[in-house]
């Protein structure tokens, strides 16, 4: 009964912690009312509202967005967070407006990395005063607190990374004890299903976990099996996200997303910045980091553990800077350009890293040095997790104040309406099926004047996931239709099926009639993709069956 309580303990101690930081961060949205519009929200609350509007309406299409992206049939979800997106879609349904969805997710996000941080930290024996000190610094530094100013996708893979460190444990103490191949093939897993790029951080972050582990090991064979079990769930839960890319990917030309110089989103640690997130790190931040790295610097063999959090928390913070030489990897490597784009993605990685360090750090001062410098050193560190949040409420405010100057947003991001925060839609160039080579900026801006913004034409979602399109002509004419069409795309033009010819990005060019003319888009899935799907579909239904049956157990051990 004793260790039960301990749980409930070390659960309701994060929960509030990222209840009250929350609550605070967003406070003056509540007061005010103000949903913020950032750079990557219309791009999420659009595919958000497809998944949303095919289960309100019992009309599923798992590749062709009839409803969201502006009804132009574009493929997103399938290569971008899928079940993760109908879990949104579900969510949406459940808030009944984009600004209750946006504060209702934000407040779930925080407390589910307040817990992967707090968890993660007692899972290495560090205290729950300095557990409760760290998590507050990790919740409020950074792309954690980004996602409040901009809904970007790394941020949710920020608030996961605790819980792909809790696995990187596991690795490193695998020699004193067998990892749980099933959590781990889990946890990566679910980063799949809602941000590819954060999988592959993750990756890279529990690649040097493995290799010391793998040193350390005195049964390599064993850690070699349970890592390769762990590879095989992840391509179970996983296979209608990689099936999806073979099968597009092979018979498609898709674009890139925005290529964005490397050299331009570095962190920047040669000047104090106001603000903990994107560019910039604040002073009290680095003065801390400083220290971290001074005293593993004395004490590195006392701690292996610290060590070899903070040189790795080290490496991804060099490379998310401008110390690490972007330029040359734009000049040579231009690829990265466009889709890894920010090299300050990295701190996703090194903030955790070397937070947990920080952890380590003040817990061995506490048992070293005794209760009155551990309270010193406890309350400096939680001094910096309170300027932080200070910077941090000071982008909230500002961004109130912009938001403020668009007071017509203000009122359609509460609209009940789903559909009236979108006056706008999104021109983001990911995925679209372009005929030829052409640069990311040219197709955003073709996507602008040509796909998103046809009036002309009324488009309806109709059954089996198909979309339908209607408009009247004086004459007959050539016309180009506002959506796009993929190799397995189909298209009928007043009951006859045509294969068009495509413009750059995809959008049929047709012959119209005089007077009403009906076009219906629809995608062809093939079998065996069908098939993938139910391998995940089962898969997931396992993998819950299985956690629930532990559940119980772990109680009836209670």
């Amino acid at each position: 009964m004793k260790k039960y309580k301990e749980d409930i303990i070390d659960y309701l101690i994060p929960i509030s912690i990222g209840i009250t930081i929350v609550v605070l961060l967003v406070l003056p949205q509540l007061i005010n009312r103000i949903g913020f519009t950032g750079d990557d929200t219309i791009f999420h609350f659009s595919r958000f509202l497809d998944t949303a509007e095919q289960i309100k309406n019992h009309n599923f299409s798992y590749f062709q967005m009839s409803y969201g992206m502006g009804q132009t049939g574009r493929i997103i979800n399938a290569l971008y967070g899928p079940l993760f997106a109908y879990l949104m879609g579900v969510l949406v349904l459940i808030s009944g407006s984009w600004f209750r969805f946006q504060i209702l997710l934000t407040i779930l996000l925080f407390i589910i990395g307040s817990v992967g941080f707090f968890k993660l930290s007692r899972k290495i024996n560090i205290s729950r005063t300095v557990a409760s000190i760290v998590t507050s610094l990790f919740l409020v530094t950074g792309y954690t607190f980004y996602w409040i100013y901009s809904n970007n996708g790394n941020c949710l893979g920020a608030f996961l990374m605790p819980y792909v460190l809790m696995q990187g444990i596991d690795l490193i103490n695998s020699d004193k004890k067998e990892i749980n191949w099933i959590t781990l093939g889990i946890t990566i897993s679910i980063l799949a299903q809602i941000h590819l790029l954060s999988t592959f951080m993750a990756v890279l972050v529990l690649i040097p976990c493995f290799i010391y582990g793998l040193i350390h090991s005195t049964d390599k064979k064993r850690l070699w099996i349970n890592v390769g079990k762990s590879i095989v769930l992840f391509i179970i839960l996983t296979a209608n996200v990689w099936g999806a890319f073979i099968y597009l990917y092979t018979t498609n030309t898709l674009s890139a997303p925005l290529d964005f110089p490397a050299v331009n989103s570095t962190l920047n640690l040669f000047a104090f910045g106001k603000t903990t997130m994107w560019k910039s790190i604040t002073g009290v931040t680095t003065v801390l980091l400083c220290l971290q790295l001074i005293y593993v610097g004395f004490n590195f063999k006392s701690s292996k553990l610290n060590t070899f959090l903070t040189l790795e928390g080290l490496v991804f913070l060099l490379l998310s800077s401008n110390l690490f030489p972007w330029s040359f990897i734009d000049k040579e490597l231009p690829a990265v350009s466009s889709y890894f784009q920010f090299p300050n993605r990295f701190t996703v990685l090194a903030y955790p890293l070397l937070y947990l360090g920080i952890g380590l750090t003040l817990t061995e001062i506490n048992k070293k040095w005794g209760l009155k410098v551990g309270i010193v050193v406890n309350v400096l560190v939680l001094v910096v997790a309170i300027c932080n949040y200070n910077s941090d409420l000071t982008e909230v405010n500002n961004k109130v104040l912009y938001e403020r100057t668009n007071p017509q947003r203000i009122e359609k991001i509460k609209d009940k309406n789903l559909l009236h925060y979108f006056t706008q839609q999104p021109n983001n160039p990911d995925y679209l099926p372009i005929q030829r080579t052409i640069s990311s900026w040219d197709i955003e801006k073709l996507v602008d004047k040509e796909l998103i913004y046809d009036q002309s034409v009324n488009k309806t979602a109709i059954s089996n996931g198909r979309l339908q399109l209607k408009w009247n002509e004086e004459e007959t004419s050539k016309k180009t239709l506002p959506i796009v069409m993929y190799h397995q795309s189909e298209l009928s033009i007043n009951g006859k099926k045509v294969k068009p010819k495509l413009n750059v990005i995809g959008m049929p060019q047709i012959k119209a009639k005089k007077g009403k003319n009906v076009a219906i888009l629809s995608f062809k899935t093939p079998i065996a993709f069908k098939g993938l799907l139910c391998v995940t579909i089962i898969g997931w239904l396992g993998i819950l069956i299985y956690s629930m049956v532990s559940l119980f157990e772990y109680c009836s051990r209670k």
